[in-house]
C-alpha cells in the first residue's frame, strides 16, 4: 500500500457508510433522518440535515466521494479481424462431382 492509502480508504469507507444508510432510508420512503446519520452528516460539514431531503442528501455524500475515487484507465486491445473471403466455403458432403 502506498503511504495515504490508508487514509483515503477510511475517508471512502466512512462515507460509503453513510451512503449506505441514507440509501436504505430513501429505498424503503423514509423521510426522518434519524440522529446518528444525522451528527454523522454534521461531521461531514453538512449543516442541518435534518431541513435537507435524502435524495440530495445522497447527491452530496456521493459528490464528497468522488475525489477518493480512483480512475482505472483500461488499455483497449484492438481485436484480430478475420478475413473473410468472398467465396462460399465447401462443406464436406457437397464435394463436387
Amino acid at each position: 500500500m502506498r503511504p495515504g492509502d490508508s487514509e483515503r480508504r477510511s475517508g471512502l469507507r466512512r462515507l460509503d457508510d453513510i451512503l449506505e444508510s441514507l440509501e436504505q432510508l430513501n429505498l424503503h420512503d423514509k423521510t426522518d433522518l434519524p440522529d446518528h446519520v444525522a451528527e454523522a452528516l454534521v461531521m461531514l460539514g453538512i449543516e442541518q440535515p435534518h431541513a435537507i431531503a435524502i435524495p440530495q442528501l445522497i447527491e452530496r455524500v456521493w459528490a464528497m466521494q468522488q475525489p477518493y475515487l480512483i480512475t482505472i484507465v483500461v488499455e483497449r486491445r484492438r481485436r484480430r479481424r478475420r478475413k473473410v473471403t468472398l467465396e462460399s466455403p465447401t462443406l464436406p458432403d457437397q464435394t463436387p462431382r
